[in-house]
């Protein structure tokens, strides 16, 4: 592929995610894509068939860029496993910090039936590895309960991120803004740690 076409499907996935996580699968016309990305939307289709093609695309590069555990964290989770669900529980946290976009294409994928996200899983396992040594060790030395899967340890430090920032609006004022002050959400993350 030429550099100026590299360049101008960057372009595209890059407009893809923004207006993707804003307005979503539905709200978003493919139209919209191409003027925004200042392209022909013929060149949309040439490159992704359809907008279920786009939006497929424009979630893996969301997967490809965000990665779930920082390169610090794969490194000192061996050293200090009895540190492994703070240092998951930031790193997920700092991660819709930084990638805001993350959790809102996460839902929209999740409200779509007709998207596939069978590529997923492959980007993730090889992170996956690391932790799960790391898991096993903490749990060896009785760091974390043995009687809970890695899978549903990584699911609840997950979840928690995940809960707090896409809910953000409505549990400020159902339940409380002061969990999303820096002193109030460092409050929640020691005392949902001391839970695991």
């Amino acid at each position: 592929m030429q550099e100026r076409a590299k360049i101008t499907k960057a372009k595209i996935l890059e407009t893809a995610i923004k207006l993707f996580s804003e307005f979503g699968f539905y709200g978003t016309r493919v139209d919209a894509v191409a003027a925004e990305a200042e392209v022909n939307k013929q060149r949309i289709y040439a490159y992704y068939k359809n907008k279920e093609g786009l939006f497929e695309a424009a979630l893996e590069r969301v997967f490809e860029e965000v990665s779930l555990f920082s390169s610090n964290t794969l490194e000192k989770a061996l050293q200090k496993p009895e540190k492994l669900t703070s240092m998951l529980l930031a790193d997920f946290m700092g991660l819709h910090d930084k990638y805001p976009y993350f959790w809102r294409m996460l839902a929209w994928a999740n409200l779509n039936k007709d998207v596939s996200t069978d590529s997923l899983l492959d980007i993730r396992a090889n992170q996956d590895k690391v932790i799960v040594e790391a898991f096993i060790l903490a749990q060896k030395k009785g760091c974390l309960k043995k009687d809970i899967s890695f899978r549903a340890y990584l699911f609840n430090l997950m979840a928690i991120s995940f809960f707090y920032h896409s809910n953000q609006k409505t549990l400020s004022k159902t339940f409380s803004s002061e969990i999303y002050t820096p002193a109030g959400r460092e409050q929640l993350m020691k005392q949902l740690i001391s839970l695991f």
